[in-house]
């Protein structure tokens, strides 16, 4: 398991993604699937581009970043 990066989600009002909600930061994919109610697999094949945005993920984005230390 890495712990040197955090995964970012971003929540949008709006399908196209222009106006921003709210940002979060998750140290595990866990954590961040919990808060989108998905399991960890779908979370990580959205964020890998292996599946369509639908439901929760048609007002999200999830980027990954290096954990400041």
């Amino acid at each position: 398991m890495r712990h040197d990066r955090n995964w970012i989600l971003l929540l949008f009002e709006d399908k196209e993604n222009k106006i921003l909600f709210k940002t979060f930061s998750f140290s595990t994919i866990k954590e961040l699937s919990l808060v989108l109610n998905e399991k960890e697999q779908t979370c990580s094949n959205y964020y890998h581009g292996l599946i369509k945005p639908r439901g929760v993920f048609e007002y999200c984005k999830i980027y990954q970043e290096h954990a400041q230390r």
